[in-house]
């Protein structure tokens, strides 16, 4: 787990868990793939005074081999995106449910090999923080595709904004913007793209084929900052999804999914963050003209005339001051031993994954590529 992250106000909230220990191979404070925009990290021991002294190792072999820990039940994977397979791997090798940060990886045949061992332990739980997938109005949205009302998916329409050039031009956020291992790019897709593509894939059931990109990257770290994408899915529905890192910071990002089908089309759209309640004009959460009262929320056309507004949609929790998105009721559920909905799991994970490996591809070569995976 990191040093400070939006996970552990939550956890240190929460009567239904505790945090025991502590995993960060770096001691002292530092900033390398901080996400604030100027204060250092706190250091570990300081992070363990804050959650009940929990026990503090430098990396996950080590407290798991710690027999003087009570028996673990649960992990939440909160480590830089390369590090995500093996953290996970060991994870579940040791028995244990784990919550893991988006992305699920940023190597296709990585969310390959943690999806096929997840099914080989099916009473585990490996829940991804896509934190919209666990929204009232996603659970309405995959019901009514499933149900058929918006009869055959033909096309997709996203768009997302965030006022994040501070991190994707910032140097200083390395795990942010460096390209390793396998990944061809690093930026807005492996930083936030994974949220759209997990919410679509998992509302939709689609599977991508190929992936078509163009997109724009910094002056300064090289990072995707703009990305306009086509993916073929494999039962010819198209995705057109437009990604944007640097929108003006209206203190929430900007959301807009389209579900077009044969009997009808389904929308959520609007401002999203920890505090997307609705903005009274002129107030401290003031927002331009236009902008005002626009929670997302679900809402859906038939062909037949018939109009439906369902539940709102958060596409992003970040409130610290409670306990939690579904994301982690689903993971101490798990944990608990009792039934929980699966808003992201690494199916969605892998295709996430994989069409976002694609685009990076695709944006290098200037011409269609594969998705390297079948997704299945």
């Amino acid at each position: 787990m990191p040093r400070r992250s939006w996970h552990l106000p939550n956890l240190t909230n929460r009567t239904d868990c505790k945090v025991v220990a502590l995993v960060d191979p770096q001691k002292k404070p530092g900033l390398k793939g901080c996400m604030s925009h100027t204060n250092l990290l706190e250091g570990l021991e300081q992070v363990s005074d804050k959650v009940g002294k929990a026990k503090t190792y430098q990396n996950v072999e080590e407290m798991l081999a710690d027999a003087s820990l009570p028996k673990l039940d649960g992990l939440l994977c909160a480590a830089p995106h390369a590090a995500h397979c093996a953290i996970g791997k060991v994870a579940l090798e040791a028995g244990l449910h784990v919550l893991m940060e988006k992305p699920f990886t940023t190597d296709v045949a990585e969310a390959r090999a943690l999806l096929d061992l997840s099914r080989s332990r099916p009473q585990q739980a490996l829940v991804l923080n896509n934190t919209a997938n666990w929204q009232p109005g996603t659970r309405a949205a995959v019901d009514i595709v499933s149900s058929g009302k918006l009869g055959e998916l033909k096309h997709v329409s996203c768009v997302f904004a965030a006022p994040l050039g501070w991190l994707f031009e910032g140097k200083q956020h390395a795990n942010w913007t460096k390209v390793e291992g396998s990944m061809c790019g690093n930026g807005f897709g492996w930083g936030q793209f994974s949220h759209t593509f997990a919410w679509v894939y998992r509302v939709t059931s689609l599977t991508p084929s190929s992936v078509y990109c163009v997109s724009s990257t910094s002056s300064e770290t090289g990072a995707d900052l703009y990305d306009a994408v086509v993916v073929t899915c494999t039962n010819g529905c198209t995705i057109s999804a437009s990604g944007v890192g640097t929108c003006p910071d209206i203190g929430s990002k900007v959301v807009a999914h389209w579900l077009f089908g044969t009997e009808g089309m389904l929308t959520y759209s609007g401002l999203v963050g920890s505090d997307n309640v609705e903005h009274e004009a002129g107030g401290a959460q003031s927002v331009p003209i236009g902008l005002a009262h626009s929670r997302p929320h679900l809402e859906y056309w038939l062909n037949d005339s018939a109009h439906t507004v369902g539940p709102p949609v958060e596409f992003e929790h970040l409130d610290q001051g409670g306990t939690g998105p579904g994301s982690m009721d689903a993971w101490v559920d798990a944990c608990h031993g009792k039934e929980y909905f699966v808003g992201a799991g690494a199916l969605e994970g892998l295709k996430a994954v994989a069409t976002i490996d694609a685009m990076y591809r695709s944006a290098l070569s200037g011409k269609p590529e594969a998705v390297s995976d079948p997704c299945n």
